[in-house]
């Protein structure tokens, strides 16, 4: 072989084992892209499965705390019933700035029917319901039922779940045929 033939015959070797290199490692960047797009995928599943998980605890938090709050027989019951579904905050905004919750074993009744949730949830740990529904009040042997609206606000504390942050009475409905 002559020397220019040899020069030729290793710059091929070395542009041939150059490309089998090339080709390997653009492989190799292929299979881990198919294995992060996997990932990615299984992920993607994970969190929706959790999201929708998480939304159906606050909805049935929301739901709770509601049936305790104005389902009751006395106020004392009520205060005692809802306490676990609150934080500190939340619990503060049931009753007047600066007051205790009532103790009173007065007779007050109050039922709760026909409860319609809206759904608003601006994070995965936080979350606000407006609640539509009739409130039937007894006070003394009187009874009036009214359609009322309720804002709740949740939000998601770790290792204890979804807790009622804030409570607030946006008004009745009136004007409505009663059903």
């Amino acid at each position: 072989m002559e020397p220019s033939q040899k020069k030729n015959y290793i710059m091929l070797m070395g542009a041939f084992i150059a490309a089998v290199i090339i080709i390997m490692y653009v492989f190799s960047l292929r299979s881990q892209l198919q294995e992060v797009r996997s990932n990615q995928r299984h992920y993607e599943e994970e969190i929706k499965s959790l999201t929708s998980v998480q939304q159906t605890e606050a909805l049935s938090k929301n739901r709770s705390f509601l049936e305790a709050f104005f389902t009751y027989e006395t106020t004392a019951e009520r205060y005692q019933k809802i306490r676990p579904l609150m934080t500190d905050r939340g619990f503060k905004a049931t009753h007047p700035s600066g007051t205790k919750p009532p103790q009173s074993k007065q007779s007050v009744k109050s039922t709760m029917v026909g409860l319609k949730p809206f759904e608003y949830q601006s994070s995965k740990t936080e979350a606000e319901f407006f609640n539509e529904f009739k409130l039937s009040t007894e006070y003394n042997n009187v009874s009036n039922t009214e359609t009322v609206i309720v804002k709740t606000s949740l939000i998601y504390v770790k290792e204890q779940g979804w807790k009622i942050n804030d409570v607030e009475f946006v008004g009745e409905l009136t004007g409505r045929p009663t059903s």
